[in-house]
């Protein structure tokens, strides 16, 4: 399993990160979409590029919410925010934590292979924003909404769609088996 450390804010890493996204995603759209972001439609480069730009115009306004790893290379590979937020279970309010905007580098998006791809960089942060969660005894319920192309990946982690929408939420169950179940991919590989 790759390393990953994770970030809470807007550090100068980040920041400089972020910058290396715009430029790589101008690079890659130049070399493998002929220049025009249009003709990326509908790949999760796309969605990546969409995503990075909601990411950098809500730096200042969400800066506290800001939630990021950084890979064994020390390139920024997956960014988010998070807030505090309630939603409906059983016709009752509850506290969860809302991540917004998630979205990974681009060359972790792309579909042609590069050196500085990494895997496991949005699990690694949604790891984190966990373990950040329960330390900090905030709430142990995760509510996201999923484009299409990424409700697969949030369901093999442990989130549910609730109704159609793309909203997708983690309860407290599935957000300590997710823990468990890293933890032993983690113990499982250190005897590979």
């Amino acid at each position: 399993m790759n390393k990953f450390k994770y970030v809470v804010g807007v550090t100068g890493e980040v920041r400089r990160g972020l910058i290396l996204w715009a430029r790589k995603a101008k690079q890659y759209t130049d070399t493998y979409y002929q220049g025009d972001e249009e003709n990326a439609k509908g790949t999760k480069f796309y969605q990546s590029i969409l995503k990075s730009r909601q990411i950098v115009d809500s730096l200042l306004e969400k800066e506290e919410g800001f939630r990021s790893v950084i890979d064994d290379q020390g390139l920024l590979a997956s960014v988010c925010i998070i807030q505090e937020t309630s939603i409906l279970i059983d016709e009752q309010l509850t506290d969860c934590i809302e991540i917004e905007s998630l979205t990974n580098s681009p060359w972790n998006t792309i579909d042609y292979p590069l050196p500085e791809k990494r895997r496991g960089a949005a699990t690694s942060l949604i790891e984190s924003i966990i373990k950040e969660s329960q330390e900090s005894g905030l709430s142990n319920i995760f509510k996201l909404i999923a484009i299409p192309s990424a409700k697969e990946f949030y369901q093999k982690i442990g989130f549910n769609e609730t109704n159609g929408s793309g909203e997708m939420i983690l309860d407290s169950i599935a957000a300590s088996m997710l823990l468990l179940d890293l933890e032993q991919k983690r113990n499982s590989a250190a005897f590979d």
